[in-house]
């Protein structure tokens, strides 16, 4: 078993040098439309009855580009930043439930205190790339920084997908057989002598990992050899890594980046920029242009120290220099006027503002989150608005099955059964609690009296309003668990004017003689 794996890592690691992190086809040209690569990633014929970007990828390294704004196009890339961290911002951290209270409160603990940021790295990955690897991984105590709490939430660590092989189960592709890891490794060759002042020599090293649902196996194949001490049972009995996509799309067979629809106006927008800038150079100097009859009088009368003072004639090699003039004399029949070109930043500007517009409808995004508002007035605001927030809302919709399963592979790591919890999220912006509390309370006072003209049954109210209570559970469950709200019927004392009267009591307070 041992030897098969290791042919099979030797294998994955020429492919994995060959094209890291893909198993590329040999049919069609390696070209790049835009951001998207014609070039197939699974050994199939090029031309057949399939979708023309079937199985596709990204170019990585353009998109990353494009998010630093360090590329060709880096007068317009600019807004690639924005359009990314601000959808980060509004998805959020989800609140996760399986109806547990002690594991509901480890769950959360581990979404918004330990992998906080590694999510975020996880939205901000997949919107840009299209696809990021995610692992997790249980640190090690051997650490003495390292406490046993946190070793026990666990971290999550995001890999670039250039770097990962996964091989899934054909009949179930839910399931992960094994997954190949390309790691780089700096590794001391030489120990450092202080006494003669030789520093350690390090080297990289490409270590590969092989992990399936039994064991880790590491090779190193800058040395070409295996690395036993490394190797490890996995206790776990699955594969804890993750592809999550952006968006997934059946006729790509993966997922999409964010920058693919706005990039033909990021090139648009850099273009017009740079032919601005060129021709702001031609008319920010004027020239001037002189209507001179006599030209060496002219000379006489502004430059006399061109002049030799006992020929009268011009000096050998003499200069004018227009240095520090501040007065020119001319004849009265004569003129000089400034020559400047037209400028066409005008119209530079309307088509970068038309650009910036397509941006903004491509990209969905509203112009505020570029810093720009057009006025005061809420109405255009607010149109531009719906559809960021509706966006937010798929987004957050795409990305909740894989917290589901991040939390799932959790609770397998700590010996629980790994139910899949239910996510809430916050309002995308705050003044929609307020729309929202409001269309509650309209939707309690109906509710109220057609449970009070026995027109609605106590089932269909609680069913009505457990969308807006979000830690409401079922119908039944929670008839239940609200006859705990009143105490039995206690008798008090009689007011003088009639029979002792049994007035029901709401739990943790006290009666009163009403």
């Amino acid at each position: 078993m041992f030897q098969t794996i290791r042919t099979k890592i030797s294998e994955m690691a020429v492919d994995a040098t060959r094209w890291p992190g893909t198993i590329l086809s040999a049919w069609g040209p390696f070209s790049f439309s835009g951001l998207r690569s014609r070039f197939r990633v699974i050994a199939s014929k090029y031309w057949g009855n399939q979708p023309a970007y079937e199985n596709t990828l990204i170019n990585y390294d353009l998109a990353r580009q494009l998010y630093r704004n360090d590329g060709n196009v880096n007068l317009g890339s600019g807004f690639c930043k924005p359009i990314v961290d601000l959808q980060v911002d509004f998805i959020g951290l989800p609140t996760a439930s399986v109806e547990s209270e002690i594991v509901d409160d480890q769950l959360n603990t581990c979404l918004h205190d330990y992998w906080a940021d590694s999510i975020a790295q996880m939205y901000r990955d997949a919107i840009r790339d299209s696809k990021v690897i995610v692992r997790i991984k249980q640190p090690s105590l051997d650490n003495p920084l390292m406490t046993a709490e946190e070793a026990q939430h666990c971290i999550l660590e995001c890999i670039v997908p250039e770097r990962v092989i996964i091989n899934r189960d054909p009949l179930n592709q839910d399931v992960i057989l094994s997954a190949t890891v390309t790691h780089k490794v700096l590794m001391v060759e030489e120990e450092a002598d202080i006494v003669n002042g030789v520093l350690p020599k390090e080297k990289e090293h490409d270590i590969i990992e092989l992990i399936t649902p039994q064991d880790y196996t590491y090779y190193d194949k800058t040395e070409n050899a295996y690395l036993d001490s490394w190797a490890s049972d996995n206790t776990w009995g699955f594969v804890p890594l993750l592809e999550v996509w952006n968006e997934f799309s059946t006729e790509l067979n993966g997922g999409q980046s964010d920058l693919e629809s706005v990039f033909p106006f990021i090139s648009a927008f850099h273009d017009v920029f740079t032919q601005s800038l060129q021709a702001h150079k031609y008319h920010s100097t004027p020239k001037v242009k002189f209507k001179i009859k006599d030209i060496g009088q002219f000379l006489k009368n502004n430059f006399p120290d061109a002049f030799d003072s006992v020929t009268g004639k011009i000096k050998p090699q003499a200069e004018i220099s227009w240095t520090g003039k501040e007065m020119i004399f001319i004849e009265a029949d004569e003129d000089a006027e400034f020559l400047e070109a037209e400028s066409v930043l005008g119209d530079s500007k309307t088509l970068l503002d038309f650009i910036f517009e397509c941006i903004c409808v491509a990209s969905q995004t509203p112009p505020w989150a570029f810093m720009k508002v057009a006025s005061a007035a809420n109405q255009p605001e607010n149109a531009q608005t719906v559809p960021f927030t509706r966006k937010i809302m798929r987004k957050r919709v795409g990305f909740q099955k894989y917290i589901q399963e991040l939390l799932k592979m959790y609770l397998v790591i700590i010996d629980l059964t790994p139910l899949r919890a239910s996510i809430t999220w916050a309002s995308v912006q705050p003044q929609d609690d307020v729309m929202r509390m409001t269309a509650f309370q309209q939707l309690v006072m109906a509710l109220e009296v057609a449970a009070q003209r026995q027109i609605v049954s106590d089932d269909t109210y609680r069913a009505e309003i457990r969308p807006f209570v979000r830690s409401m559970k079922n119908p039944a469950e929670e008839e239940k668990d609200a006859q705990d709200n009143f105490t039995e019927q206690l008798p008090v004392s009689s007011n003088g004017h009639g029979s002792p009267q049994n007035v029901p009591v709401v739990s943790g307070q006290q009666g009163k003689n009403e």
